[in-house]
């Protein structure tokens, strides 16, 4: 299996994922032509794309879904309460997949867990193929025992570090939308994802890229450097980051 992701952060999200019949997207959380130059830049193809899954329906990752899955004619799958929240973006007889468990894309296998966000519901999926798995663990409020119980399967892991607190407290955002960034719906910090993964890393986990930084909250640098703090020595190589204007290399779990 392989993953890149074109696009990670408040202007817009989306993962694409290979296996070895089928390739998805994660979100379309950008224009349709946003997405395509991306995957372009990587030498992929928007045609080889089987079908869209969404993690929810904010605004950031389903921006582009309407469009892009007609132009290529493919299935969106989402929790049904998803798939109602984002009815006004998608075209006229687009085909949709209504899911709430396990599913299956051509030897892909998705298994949906909820994570606590203001978006009811957002899921987080772990996706494998014969050999090997893949989390992806995003715009997440707070570190729940589901959460810990799933991403802790993973070879390879795409986690939310949104924000530095200090950067977030002493910012010029208003008190409301910084109680809103930083409370159990909102999104988590780099000092609460190192927590998280020092709990949860060991061998099988090879490999984090750290995802959903602010651009006004955070630096790439303070992302890796704090979660790398909360790590043994061993396991700093095994950290990465990605920022919103980025397009990740193709990763191989």
């Amino acid at each position: 299996m392989k993953f890149c992701i074109l696009a990670s952060g408040s202007r817009g999200n989306s993962i694409y994922v290979e296996g070895s019949n089928s390739h998805v997207l994660v979100d379309v959380g950008m224009s349709a032509r946003e997405i395509e130059r991306r995957l372009a830049s990587r030498e992929l193809s928007p045609e080889s794309i089987g079908a869209v899954v969404l993690t929810h329906a904010h605004g950031d990752h389903v921006k582009g879904v309407g469009v892009f899955a007609n132009r290529y004619k493919i299935p969106v799958y989402g929790h049904p309460d998803t798939l109602d929240a984002t009815t006004k973006r998608l075209k006229k007889g687009q085909s949709v997949v209504p899911i709430n468990g396990p599913f299956e894309i051509n030897g892909l296998r998705f298994t949906p867990f909820r994570v606590p966000h203001d978006c009811e519901p957002t899921h987080g999926y772990l996706i494998n193929d014969s050999t090997s798995m893949l989390a992806i663990c995003t715009d997440i409020g707070y570190v729940t025992d589901t959460v810990k119980s799933h991403i802790r399967q993973a070879n390879a892991l795409i986690l939310e570090s949104n924000h530095d607190s200090d950067m977030l407290m002493n910012g010029p955002y208003p008190f409301d939308l910084k109680a809103r960034i930083d409370g159990r719906g909102g999104h988590l910090s780099n000092h609460h994802a190192g927590e998280l993964l020092n709990e949860i890393i060991g061998p099988q986990l090879r490999r984090v890229v750290l995802g959903h930084l602010s651009n006004e909250n955070n630096t790439p640098e303070k992302a890796l450097n704090t979660v790398r703090s909360h790590l043994a020595s061993e396991y700093h190589s095994r950290i990465h980051v990605i920022v919103q204007k980025t397009v990740s290399e193709i990763y191989s779990v």
